[in-house]
């Protein structure tokens, strides 16, 4: 399929901007969770109303923000991952995993540039912060994993209240 120049651009804006405004909407609403869907790819982001068990993450490094909001249930995990370079492509999706002491296994689905993909992810809580590594990664039977374990960077986010 054929399409114009700039069309995805402003699909990925409108999506993005539409993703923003009810995700900002939605925090702290008391109402149960819902399932809402961008026009620019069929990722699905669950969001949850902010409870005791949701958290949030931020990381701030010159013009580049990443966040993080993190739902913790039993051992199970779930959130939001928004790693937003300045002038540079974005990337974000929603996660899913288990929760063993402080380190979360879970597969994120990465939206970006126009393709969405499942990364693998260990998340490790610890004191007020959330990290985890990033790197070189390899296909491996169907997700994306880090090629050197631990990977050569490492995301570093500290807690931040939830709006």
């Amino acid at each position: 399929m054929t399409t114009r120049p700039g069309y995805r651009q402003w699909l990925l804006a409108v999506g993005t901007f539409t993703t923003l405004l009810l995700y900002s909407l939605g925090c702290g609403s008391t109402q149960t969770a819902r399932t809402e869907k961008t026009a620019t790819d069929s990722l699905t982001v669950s969001q949850s109303p902010v409870s005791a068990d949701s958290l949030c993450f931020r990381e701030i490094l010159s013009r580049d923000t990443t966040t993080l909001r993190l739902v913790l249930a039993g051992d199970r995990a779930s959130g939001q991952i928004d790693i937003n370079p300045y002038e540079k492509d974005r990337a974000r999706g929603s996660f899913t995993g288990t929760r063993s002491g402080n380190t979360i296994t879970a597969d994120w689905q990465r939206s970006g540039e126009g393709m969405t993909e499942t990364y693998a992810l260990i998340l490790t809580l610890s004191g007020d912060s959330i990290s985890w590594g990033e790197g070189e990664r390899i296909e491996h039977q169907g997700k994306w994993t880090l090629k050197q374990p631990g990977g050569t960077y490492r995301y570093r986010l500290a807690k931040t209240p939830c709006h």
